[in-house]
């Protein structure tokens, strides 16, 4: 049986902020509060205070520049295709454009190297496709 954590932390305030801000970025938060339920039912939570109740609500970065760090992140890290998808999707919810996520995946490059520049993009390429948004550049 599939636990929907949302209800469990109903009152729980950095959880609450953690859903609101996923909301704002256009996203319900479906798959992250739920897909582990039955195996680690605490990473929806964990993800809900932390990452989007606490660091989302720092102040210093926008919501577009906090997106494109952590595509710039995931692209480093590799193996993140998932995360990547998601982060570029909330990206694009709000205000990237397609030039600017493509312009900085590139200067990544000699960075962090072909093959994980390469699967970015590639990603990338999926989720503008899903939106409408190829070419991509122009």
């Amino acid at each position: 049986m599939t636990r929907d954590i949302r209800e469990e932390q109903q009152g729980n305030p950095r959880f609450a902020r953690g859903q609101a801000k996923l909301e704002e970025l256009g996203d319900k938060g479906d798959a992250i509060f739920t897909s582990l339920s039955e195996v680690a039912p605490d990473m929806g939570r964990y993800v809900g205070e932390f990452v989007f109740g606490d660091l989302y609500g720092r102040p210093g970065l926008d919501d577009r520049q906090r997106q494109l760090v952590t595509l710039c992140m995931l692209a480093a890290l590799g193996d993140t295709e998932r995360q990547f998808a998601f982060h570029l999707g909330l990206g694009l919810n709000a205000g990237l454009t397609p030039q600017e996520v493509v312009d900085s995946l590139v200067h990544g490059l000699a960075f962090i190297g072909f093959p994980r520049t390469f699967n970015a993009l590639n990603t990338a390429k999926h989720v503008f496709a899903e939106r409408g948004l190829l070419p991509a550049t122009g």
